[in-house]
């Protein structure tokens, strides 16, 4: 027993460096690249330009600690010649969830990045803290991406002219995604639209990697409610589980249909150019039956091909060369 307990006690200990270093890493911002946060928590689900713009807050990551800024100052000072990451977070998280959680992607990111080229990282944080009662919490926040889908599109649209942007989606953050894109395609999502003097034309090129997507399967197709996404999204990796519980049983969620989530099968009914730019990848062995948002971060190979669609690594964003992006969308 006397050798037994100090053997213990290294071994904690060695547990306890990792999960110091593991913080210290997710803390760290890259030289040369910027962190920010963006949050729409403040305006609940309005939809009112003038509401958003007042009320939108801001804040950037320096000293190990997030700095309030201007939001109108902080997309107008990124950088359209670097990569601009948006991480969308899904249902049942607070602010202080989604900070600590953007702070990880990021982090998983840049571990798995292939040059040292500089990104400008921004975390969307909206209002999807838990509501009493499974099946009404997910209803409820289904019904919200809606609205916030135009509020992301919104943010989107006050990008520097030429932006490149890459989108990382998780569960309902995924869903905000493709409704935000169907709508800079000049969509519409239940009435709503970004209006014919939206400068979201103005974004060169978006390129998107959707993690346990929870949405209708069909929703991407020509004609279907978010039909316009794949207009503006150049090249789209989605992840596929059908052994996700949230996937499995997200055919609950909707009232009137029981439809498969992109999440668990992939998208559907899509026209054949659609389909060329779309890559699926199955992560069920390395998952399992779970919808852990750091379960699928884990998943090998994901953030490395993540890494190369969102950071544009296969394409100089140099403005002399921004042409080039639209026809480079492989591996």
């Amino acid at each position: 027993m006397s050798r037994t307990l100090p053997t213990i006690n290294t071994a904690l200990r060695a547990l306890a460096l990792v999960a110091i270093a593991s913080i210290a890493t997710a803390d760290c911002v890259r030289r040369g690249d910027r962190v920010l946060l963006v949050s729409t928590r403040p305006v609940g689900c309005t939809t009112d330009p003038t509401r958003l713009a007042k009320g939108v807050t801001a804040a950037e990551r320096a000293d190990c600690r997030w700095n309030a800024t201007d939001f109108s100052a902080a997309m107008a000072s990124l950088d359209p010649t670097l990569p601009i990451v948006f991480y969308v977070h899904g249902n049942q998280i607070t602010a202080s969830d989604a900070r600590r959680c953007g702070l990880n992607v990021y982090a998983r990111l840049v571990r798995c990045a292939e040059d040292d080229r500089p990104i400008q990282f921004v975390v969307f944080s909206w209002c999807s803290d838990k509501v009493p009662g499974l099946l009404k919490d997910f209803r409820e926040k289904a019904a919200r991406t809606k609205p916030v889908g135009y509020q992301f599109a919104w943010v989107i649209s006050r990008l520097p002219q030429g932006s490149h942007v890459g989108l990382i989606g998780y569960s309902y953050g995924a869903r905000v995604c493709s409704g935000a894109a169907h709508l800079l395609a000049g969509g519409s999502l239940g009435g709503l639209t970004l209006g014919a003097d939206c400068p979201a034309c103005g974004v060169a090129s978006v390129r998107a990697v959707f993690l346990a997507a929870a949405y209708d399967a069909c929703w991407n197709s020509p004609r279907a409610y978010h039909g316009l996404a794949l207009n503006r999204i150049d090249t789209l990796l989605s992840t596929t589980n059908p052994i996700d519980p949230a996937m499995k049983y997200y055919k609950w969620v909707p009232i009137n249909s029981k439809p498969p989530a992109v999440g668990g099968v992939g998208p559907r009914g899509l026209s054949r150019e659609q389909a060329a730019r779309v890559r699926l990848m199955p992560v069920a062995n390395s998952v399992g039956r779970s919808h852990d948002v750091y379960d699928y971060l884990a998943a090998p190979g994901l953030m490395r091909a993540a890494w190369r669609r969102v950071a544009f690594a296969d394409v100089s964003l140099e403005p002399e060369a921004a042409s080039a992006d639209a026809e480079a969308i492989g591996e």
